[in-house]
């Protein structure tokens, strides 16, 4: 029996020991790094809205479900509205009033920083090229889709009372819309798009990482967080996964896409032309918006059988411009002839769908001169 205590003694003796251990190297790392972030600091639910899903927040926000793969740190800072707040000071020199114009979108159009934006880009081209001032309102951000530019336009319009209107309509917009926001939205009593609530699985997300973070080890932090993220929160998304997948649509070539995806189409289409006539309210005159469209490298480079991505999103969105008079813009074909044979080194590597700093300014540059071809002249 005494040999069996002094075993089971050594045997917590060296429990204790490898604990303390795995507790001290947990703790270096996160002094050090964190290769894994056990502090979680960036972590709560002020990136929740129940009018626009998740929103910027002055400070470093992680949104737990929402990011990028670039690799690239940066800061941005937003106002009460969610719109980007930047020096612009050089673009506005020496203008007496300049032309006030809006920019809605989605990461795509939120950029990186202050100055690697689209909006930046196009008020810098028509500072330097048209001698024309911009003062350029870029309320952009991560996962934005029609849905949710409806409620927001409709905040922002009275607000920034903006000369013109840029809509960036991205690829993934389809599917946000149908699998994303479509059970979140809230209709008024006329069946009117005033808000869209905060997404659950973010929520969950956030609320779990935010429970790990309570406990005084760091040891039960780390399993807590395995556990939430690995074991929990893909039950979470299961539960709410839409038949719908991410770019399923962009690669299909079926004969009869319009019947195939019929009900998604019909959510995307219905929130574009809610956002048209709420764009049309403002102002009455449809020549002072555009509504703009960016390839992803699918679409300028063919894959194994020589395909490129179809023409379902950009279609429906050329379309619903075409009836409501407002002016469209399609990069594809632009940004085909300048990417050339290689369009590969206009995008973030490792599996980031974004431009990088090159493909952006190259994407900016065709906006920009289109919007000056059609709606902004030096004489505004």
């Amino acid at each position: 029996m005494k040999r069996l205590f002094n075993l089971l003694g050594q045997a917590a003796l060296l429990v204790i020991t490898w604990a303390g251990i795995f507790e001290i190297g947990l703790r270096m790392q996160q002094y050090f790094g964190p290769l894994y972030d056990l502090e979680m600091a960036g972590i709560n639910l002020k990136w929740q809205s129940d009018v626009v899903n998740h929103q910027p927040t002055p400070e470093n926000q992680n949104l737990c479900i929402y990011g990028d793969l670039t690799g690239f740190s940066y800061k941005s800072s937003y106002d009460t509205n969610g719109i980007r707040v930047i020096d612009d000071m050089a673009l506005l020199a020496g203008c007496r009033k300049p032309i006030s114009v809006l920019f809605l979108g989605d990461s795509f159009m939120e950029g990186y920083g202050e100055k690697n934006t689209l909006p930046y880009h196009v008020a810098e081209y028509f500072k330097r090229e048209r001698s024309v001032c911009l003062k350029a309102h870029n309320a952009g951000y991560t996962s934005y889709s029609p849905a949710i530019f409806v409620p927001q336009a409709k905040k922002l319009l009275p607000i920034v009372r903006p000369d013109y209107i840029v809509v960036d309509v991205d690829e993934t917009d389809l599917y946000d819309d149908f699998a994303r926001y479509r059970n979140l939205i809230v209709r008024n009593e006329r069946g009117q798009n005033v808000g869209v609530r905060t997404s659950p699985i973010g929520h969950e997300c956030s609320m779990g990482l935010m429970e790990a973070r309570k406990h005084p080890l760091y040891m039960m932090r780390f399993a807590a967080k395995l556990w939430h993220s690995y074991v929990h929160m893909p039950a979470v998304m299961e539960k709410y996964r839409s038949d719908l997948t991410l770019f399923s649509y962009s690669q299909d070539h079926d004969a009869d896409l319009e019947r195939k995806y019929a009900e998604p189409l019909l959510s995307f289409r219905q929130n574009l032309q809610e956002l048209a006539e709420v764009l049309k309210d403002y102002t009455r005159d449809g020549s002072r918006v555009i509504f703009i469209y960016h390839p992803h490298l699918e679409h300028l480079k063919p894959d194994a059988s020589g395909r490129v991505w179809n023409d379902l999103v950009s279609s429906s969105v050329q379309k619903m411009c075409a009836d409501n008079n407002f002016h469209f813009f399609n990069a594809t074909k632009t940004l085909k002839q300048r990417f050339g044979s290689h369009p590969e080194d206009l995008y973030w590597k490792k599996g980031d769908m974004h431009f990088n700093f090159k493909g952006l300014e190259e994407y900016s540059a065709a906006v920009a001169a289109f919007m000056a071809s059609v709606m902004i002249h030096a004489n505004d």
